[in-house]
Formats: structure tokens, sequence, C-alpha cells
């Protein structure tokens, strides 16, 4: 092969002071080689005429090579500048840093490699040995460990500088065939002179980011760790100044380091790069090889012994970022000295094993599953920034997730299987013996991505809550969510295709039948049954709240339904195995549930059939079959079962019920209620106490009685949340352990200067789970505007039973009282 000035196809094509070139050659070289020489040449040397003007004063230092050569002991490196065109740099002028291994340290080195001399190194390895030893600028040890940002030093914030050695074209398979490939300098840039960069671990460094000499030894072991490290070696030897740069004496020959993508070649990474070079239907889902005519060309003037035919550019897409670019472009990027990338590959027994037993587990190929898995489990192996042994157990991949499943409470570094270390001329690999953890594989949501049966369920999260809801489903320890318990039921597409067609190019839901049903769309019809089988609780040493089946609870004294309020805010009611939402028990009808998984964040059930809010199998002829029932429909329906409630829906229909429309004044058709009905006896024992009128007064339209009467029911009508008889110690969803629940009866009073003022009721529990309700006073500073009465200054308790509470409605609850409860306004005496 023939070389270019002796420096072969190893990345380097310096335009030197004093070294020829032919004009063909210098035709040859790219661009981007052309703006590097003459920007070289601005830096190693001037023309004759500028040499012979600006003589050099007698006083300045002596070139690097020339004090290298004085001192005596780096023959060896020496001898190898002396083979490359190295030599030239370092006679000449211009501004580098020096790593120079002395003679002791070149010994060592031909022994463990075997050579017998400096002249058995090919060229090509001499070329990266010199080449990784030179540093651009000048840099004292004083700030080996800084980096320049707008000029002004950022102390303690480099980890590595960039050395002059690049590689160049390579050879590696694209598209079944051995082609020459090329990589980026940087992120979608078109630069292909890829610097490497040398790690240099100081003081300043490993202080400012709570580092310390273990940090060092997990990747040299056998090596002392003096605060002025480089690579394996340390500084021997400082600041010694040079016409041309500064010189560190090292004990060690600085090797080029590989970088991710190049340490993924090794056997034991097969199983893991097989999946960044996985193809569907022949085409590759991350890496991507894209041909350069231009390039080409170029090449093939630059090496016409290689017999190039084509060249192709090579980078990583989808991924958070590519493992063979050398510039690192993170999130903590103000200058790539600075940090890093980190990768954990699992050995391919781990991969091989989770691949086949999780990611397959339903699917025979990835074919049949979203493309974002794969992107999914990549990227819960990489991580944003160098990862190191001190910051591991706060150290998050690129999905955002704790590396150890857990954080702070998680396994510790030397606890995680840690199998090899490697520092990267990009950052850090570690070999693992286990796979990466991750919110989309081990939390419900699993069971709904990796299972192609709920695929159409997986769309719709997506396109309707890929922020909010989904977000809430993969809440786990993995994210630092270590209470939060999901239970949901999950409708295959068999059900959902029963009411909904889905349409992959528009991404939209329609109903399946093409028609309109009432006034809701397809789209909110189906949003509101996702949430209707979700059900946020939390778990933890002190609360339990989470619901461990459906199996029912009959101590709770409603023959033997357990209750739960769901995502959406509806009711349900479930027994032996069988849930009810108000659809299904306007239509008679269940919903059997059978438990499919167990996952880190809740439990996952398999269901026959949807709930629905509405009587969807008994009424799907008429617009009833698909919205909300009227709520004074439900109302009407739970008097009755229960004609215990009879007074007070005489009082209602005499008040705040418009007979014409069927409507209730003061309650939105799409809010939430928790309606407190008092029993007979205790509308009775109101009126006798005052705070009632008599029927006959309000159906005469006596003012006051009116107003009274309405006043009185509508406080009866708490708004915005749906509270269930549960018998769990806290108010589910949202783990209260009290909560205030305005009423629809508002205060108007201009002498106390209330305006439409919101009257309360705190909801609590006692310790047996038993609901409770408090009316809250108005009070400005010391005075009690309006007070909160209750009949006998007694508590206001739920009078359970199967007719009585938990009658389940749209949007809205039942719940017979043992007492009454008032606002009494205190006007000014």
């Amino acid at each position: 092969m023939r070389k270019i000035g002796g420096w072969g196809n190893t990345g380097f094509l310096p335009f030197l002071r004093g070294a020829y070139l032919p004009k063909k050659w210098i035709k040859a070289i790219p661009i981007t080689g052309i703006f590097a020489m003459f920007l070289f040449l601005s830096l190693a040397g001037c023309d004759k005429e500028i040499d012979e003007h600006y003589k050099r004063p007698d006083w300045l230092e002596s070139p690097v090579y020339d004090i290298l050569q004085a001192k005596g002991n780096f023959k060896m490196f020496l001898s190898c500048v002396d083979k490359t065109l190295y030599s030239q740099v370092l006679k000449g002028s211009g501004n580098y840093t020096v790593f120079t291994p002395n003679d002791e340290a070149f010994g060592r080195f031909l022994s463990e490699k075997g050579y017998s001399s400096v002249d058995d190194i090919p060229l090509t390895e001499l070329n990266k040995i010199v080449g990784y030893s030179l540093v651009y600028n000048k840099y004292e040890t004083e700030h080996l460990g800084d980096a320049q940002i707008s000029g002004q030093w950022n102390v303690g914030s480099s980890i590595k500088k960039r050395t002059s050695y690049y590689k160049t074209i390579y050879k590696e398979e694209v598209n079944g065939k051995e082609e020459w490939v090329i990589d980026y300098a940087t992120e979608g840039s078109g630069i292909r002179t890829p610097y490497k960069y040398i790690p240099i671990f100081t003081d300043t460094y490993f202080s400012t980011n709570r580092l310390d000499a273990s940090d060092y030894n997990i990747f040299y072991p056998q090596k002392e760790y003096s605060g002025l490290n480089v690579l394996d070696g340390s500084i021997l030897n400082k600041d010694i100044y040079a016409e041309n740069g500064i010189i560190h004496e090292v004990n060690s020959v600085l090797y080029p380091l590989e970088n991710l993508d190049e340490l993924l070649k090794k056997p034991e990474n097969s199983s893991f790069k097989n999946y960044l070079e996985y193809k569907i239907d022949g085409t590759a889902l991350f890496v991507s090889y894209q041909e350069d005519k231009t390039l080409t060309e170029t090449y093939k003037k630059v090496y016409p012994d290689e017999n190039i035919t084509s060249l192709y550019t090579k980078q990583y897409i989808t991924l958070p970022y590519s493992p063979n670019v050398e510039a690192y472009q993170g999130k903590n990027s103000g200058n790539t000295e600075q940090d890093g990338y980190t990768m954990f590959i699992p050995n391919n027994s781990a991969v091989d094993n989770f691949v086949s037993g999780k990611l397959l587990k339903y699917a025979t190929s990835f074919n049949e599953l979203p493309t974002d898995v794969l992107t999914y489990f990549l990227s819960a192996h990489m991580a944003d920034g160098m990862v190191w042994p001190s910051n591991f157990e706060r150290a998050q991949n690129t999905n955002g997730e704790f590396l150890n499943g857990k954080g702070d409470s998680g396994l510790s570094f030397a606890e995680s299987g840690m199998l090899a270390k490697t520092m990267a001329s990009n950052g850090i690999m570690y070999n693992i013996d286990h796979v990466i953890k991750s919110k989309y594989f081990e939390t419900v949501y699993s069971e709904i991505l990796l299972n192609p049966d709920y695929s159409l369920l997986n769309a719709a999260l997506n396109n309707f809550y890929k922020n909010s809801l989904l977000d809430d489903l993969m809440k786990s320890p993995i994210t630092g969510y270590v209470e939060e318990n999901v239970i949901i039921l999950i409708p295959s597409n068999e059900l959902l295709k029963e009411d909904f067609s889905y349409n992959d190019i528009s991404l939209a839901f329609s109903f399946a039948d093409g028609a309109t049903h009432g006034t809701i769309n397809a789209e909110d019809r189906l949003k509101r049954l996702i949430r209707m089988c979700i059900f946020k609780r939390i778990e933890n040493d002190e609360v339990h709240t989470a619901i461990k089946d459906f199996e029912g609870s009959p101590a709770l004294g409603y023959d033997g339904y357990g209750y739960a309020v769901n995502d959406y805010g509806d009711m349900i009611r479930f027994k032996d195995g069988q849930i009810q939402a108000v659809g299904n028990i306007l239509d008679d009808d269940v919903v059997t549930a059978i438990e499919v998984a167990t996952l880190n964040n809740g439990k996952v059930f398999a269901i026959d059939k949807l709930l629905q809010f509405s009587p969807r199998v008994t009424k799907s002829a008429s617009n009833e079959g698909w919205e909300d029932q009227k709520l004074y429909t439900f109302i009407d329906s739970y008097v009755k079962q229960n004609p215990d409630a009879q007074v007070f829906k005489n009082y209602l229909d005499k008040t705040i019920y418009t007979a014409t429309d069927g409507s209730i004044a003061g309650i939105s058709t799409s809010g939430f209620y928790t309606i407190l009905i008092p029993t007979n006896d205790v509308m009775q024992k109101a009126q006798q106490d005052g705070y009632l009128p008599a029927l006959s007064y309000v159906e005469g339209l006596q003012p006051d009685s009116l107003t009274k009467a309405t006043n009185f029911i509508n406080s009866c009508f708490l708004s915005g949340t749906v509270v269930s008889d549960d018998g769990v110690a806290r108010i589910m969803p949202g783990n209260y352990e009290k909560i205030n629940l305005g009423t629809v009866y508002k205060v108007n009073e201009a002498a106390l200067d209330l305006i439409a003022e919101k009257t309360t009721i705190e909801v609590s529990k006692k310790s047996n789970g038993n609901l409770v309700f408090t009316p809250k006073n108005i009070e400005l500073g010391l005075t009690v505007q309006v007070e909160g009465i209750t009949g006998g200054n007694s508590s206001v308790n739920v009078v359970r039973g199967i007719d009585k509470s938990n009658y389940m409605g749209p949007r809205a609850v039942i719940h017979q009282i043992d007492n009454y409860y008032v606002f009494k306004v205190n006007l000014p005496k």
C-alpha cells in the first residue's frame, strides 16, 4: 500500500513546513483535510520569508523534540517520532501538550507486545502511539482537569483532551458485503475527522465530581492513583516548557482507546450488538450506512491501492446517541472535554434469555411488536454522561430509569454484577451479568406493550395519554416512585374491535359501524373506557390500599361486594372475580377478570367484556345505550329500591328539579358527585329542629321556606369527586386521610359580604374505614360567618347496606346518612 508522507490510512494528513507533497497528492486530499492542513500550517510553521523576518530569540525555549533529545531518557519515543511526520510537529512551531513516555515505560511496552525494539513496531501503530500522545493546545498540570469555555477556565470539569490522532476509513459489513466505512466526528455533522480523546484523571476533576481513588482503580486496578494520571500511567515530571508547547513525562506508553462502537465488536458483546444492527424486512432500525459518492471519489485518490469502490458514512439513528461518535454532545455538553457516554452491556446469555423470556414472551418476532420495544431495550443500557462507580446509585439511563433499579435504596456498584469495566475514548463501557431493568418491561404497561393482542390499547394509550396516563402506568421504583400501585384491566383487540376501528395511517379511532352514537364521539368514549379500567393506589409500610384481587369484601356490609373508584372517577363494584360499572349493572351483565401478571408496580387482569358507563348491550340501538344516564333518573331508581329516601326526593322534586327536561338546577352534566341522602327519620328530625321547613310550605312556594329547603337539598350534593365507602383506610384515589368537598349550596349574604361563597364538607374515615362527613365553618378571622351544624352535634355517618349506600350512578354515587347537617348563616347583630 502506498503511504502518503509515511502516514498510511491511520488518520492525520499534516501539511508541514519542509515536508514536500506532490501536487497530485495535494489534489487527492479531501476538502476537510485541506482545511486541517492549512490550520496545521498556521500552527506548525511559517514560510521561509517570514522565518527570515522573525528570527527566533535566543531566550526562547527549545522545541519539544530538542528538549526530549537533550534529556536523554526519551530515546525510544523519539525513535518512534522519527519514523513518522510527527517529527516535524515536535521540531516546528505550534502549541501542544505532549505526554511523553520515558524509556523505562517503552521497555515494558515492547516486552508486553512482544517487540524486540522500536523497529519492530508497524508504522500504523507508531502513528497511533505518537499521535495519541499529542494534545492540541498547551495545558499546564494546573489546568489539565479544567475546560476552557468562552475564554474562561471551568475548574474541575474536564476529564479528557483532544489528541491529534483520529481513525480514518475502515472495513465493515454493509448489506452483506464488506465495504469501506468512515465515521462522523460529531452527531449529524459533515466532518469525518473523528479525533480521539485521551482521559486525564486529576484531583481537580475528582473533587469537583465527588470521586475518589477507587473510581480510577476500577479501571486500572494494578495502578496507583496519583491525582495526575493519564490512562494507566502517572505524570512523573510535569510542566516542562518548550517553544512549541509543554511536556509531561509519563511512565506508560499511551495507546489510543477504542470507542464504544469498537468495543461492541468484541465476542462477549455480540448478542447486544445484534440488536443494534437489527433489521425488519431488510431495513436496519438503528445503524445507518449511507454511501457518499463524492467522498468515495476523494478517497479513491487518497488511497489508490485500497481498491475503494464505495465509501459509506456510519451513524446510529433513533437512539440517544451514536456509539461511534468521538465527540460528546449530550445533555452536559458545554464542551466535549467535560463528559462522555456510558454503555452497560449484558453478557450474551443475559440478552438472549431476556429477549426470549420477556420481550418475545407473547410474540414470535420483533416484526409483531412496535419498533419502540428495541429502542427502549437498547436505551435502557445507555447513559448520557459518564457513570462513575461512586455515582452509580444515583445514575440513570436515557430512559430516565435508575440503573440499579431503585436509586439510593438499590444495589451499590460492587453489588451490581459488573463483569468488566473499560474506559473508552468517548466514554465508559461496563460489561454486566444482567439486563438493566426498564419501566417499559417491568411495570403493568409491559403486558400491553409486549403482547400483540393488546396493540389497539397500546395505540390508544400512546395517542391519547403519551405524557400523562401512560407515564403513570410506568411509575415504579425504577423511576423513583416507591409506593405507587396500579391495577389495570386490559381489553383485548377483539373486545375493542366490537365498538371501534383504528386507522394506522391517520392514527384515529372511529366507531366500528361508522355511525354516530349520541353526543359522544368514538375517541372520547374510548378514552373514558380505558381510564375506567385503571385503578391507582398506594402501597407502603404504613398505607395498604392496593386492590389485591376482585373477590369482594364480605365484611364491608354490601352483600360481599367490594368497591373502588377508577382513574376516570367512576365507581365499580366487584365480587367473586366479577366486576360491574354502572352500565354493566343496567345491562344486568358482569365482566370477568383473570389475573395475568404481577409486576413491580401492580397487577394486570385480562377481561372478557368491557366495563360500561352506559347500557351498551341492552340499549345499543338508541342514544341511551351510549350516553350517561341522567342524574335524576339515577336518583329516582335509587328511591324506588330504597323507600327510606322518599322524603328527600319529595323535597328535591319541589326545589331544584325541573320536570320538563329532567334537569337538576346547579348540577353539571359532566360533573362528579357524591350525593348524601338522609333517611326519612333524619329528614323529619331536621324539620323538628327547625332546619327544614315542612314540605307543604315548600309546595306552597313560600319564599323563605323554598330558599331554606333548596339550600338544605343543595348541600347534600358534594361536587368534584365520587367517594366510595370501600372500607380502605384512606380516601382513594388520592390517598387522602381527609378531603374537603364543596357542596352545590353557595351562600349569598350581602350583610356578610358573601357572594356565591362555597360551602364545604370534610370527608374522613374512622379507624374501621367508615365514612364520616363534617360541615365546615366559613370564617373571617375569629368570626364564624356561616356555621356548619350537625343534628344533635353528632357525627354524620354512612348507613351501610346494598340498597342504602354505594349506589353507583353516572359519575356519581349515593350514600344514605344517619344524621343531617346544615350551614347556619350568622347575621351581624
